[in-house]
């Protein structure tokens, strides 16, 4: 289930956040996730959106309306969640306060073996609290590693989440690809797909945002597309959205 939730920014508080603000979306939301009985590891969120203007690391809201999109594999939960949300008078992400205004939920899109997506909130490969000199590596993103390292998460999260070992057997092909003409627009140009993030800790780790191709068996779209792809998606990261065509 996933919902998209509208809100309008308190022009009495600040208008200016970080531009990497997962953490600060973390701190206000993982709290009420915990306190309607619902499980981080099960939910993903995005990054804001909003009419902005980036400036030395910084968003900084032009209008007032802000939308978030929240999922999760707990569809309950997370309805749950969005009546807490709207009980308060303010979502805080940071000196910001963001006042809840309207919610609509988003149908999930047709599974197929191959989907198309772009990450709405940054993707992390490789987790700073189990490898912490490899997390800030830039891996490349065609490689096979890249994609060898997202299915091994993939599966590890699907088997914590509860998937039974003979589903897990039926989800060996797995291969991610990023755009090409993407990738190579992004070298032409000097401009970067991978960049440093901090966790909740403090602790760096590199973060792509790329548009990409994976091929999976259904179960494990959905998997994606409710529960995020990559590591430290219960802090916010790695959610994404279907390219349109």
């Amino acid at each position: 289930m996933r919902v998209k939730i509208s809100f309008l920014r308190d022009q009495a508080s600040a208008n200016t956040i970080p531009l990497h603000h997962q953490s600060l979306l973390c701190e206000s939301l993982i709290p009420m996730i915990e306190a309607v009985g619902g499980d981080a590891s099960q939910f993903s969120f995005s990054s804001l959106k909003g009419t902005s203007k980036i400036q030395n690391g910084f968003m900084r809201f032009l209008s007032s309306k802000v939308t978030l999109v929240v999922s999760s594999r707990q569809a309950d939960k997370l309805e749950q969640l969005v009546s807490k949300i709207f009980e308060q008078p303010y979502l805080a992400v940071g000196k910001m306060n963001l006042m809840p205004r309207s919610h609509e939920s988003i149908s999930d899109p047709e599974f197929s073996v191959k989907m198309r997506y772009l990450c709405i909130s940054p993707l992390i490969l490789v987790d700073p609290r189990t490898d912490s000199e490899k997390s800030q590596l830039t891996i490349d993103p065609t490689s096979h590693e890249f994609s060898d390292i997202l299915y091994e998460q993939t599966l590890d999260r699907m088997e914590k989440a509860g998937f039974a070992e003979a589903d897990l057997n039926n989800f060996a092909e797995f291969d991610a690809q990023p755009d090409q003409d993407y990738v190579q627009k992004i070298n032409e140009t000097g401009k970067k797909f991978a960049r440093y993030y901090k966790a909740n800790d403090g602790s760096n780790m590199m973060g792509y945002l790329l548009p990409f191709t994976l091929h999976a068996h259904m179960d494990v779209h959905r998997f994606i597309w409710e529960c995020g792809i990559g590591a430290m998606t219960e802090q916010g990261y790695g959610m994404v959205d279907m390219v349109k065509e």
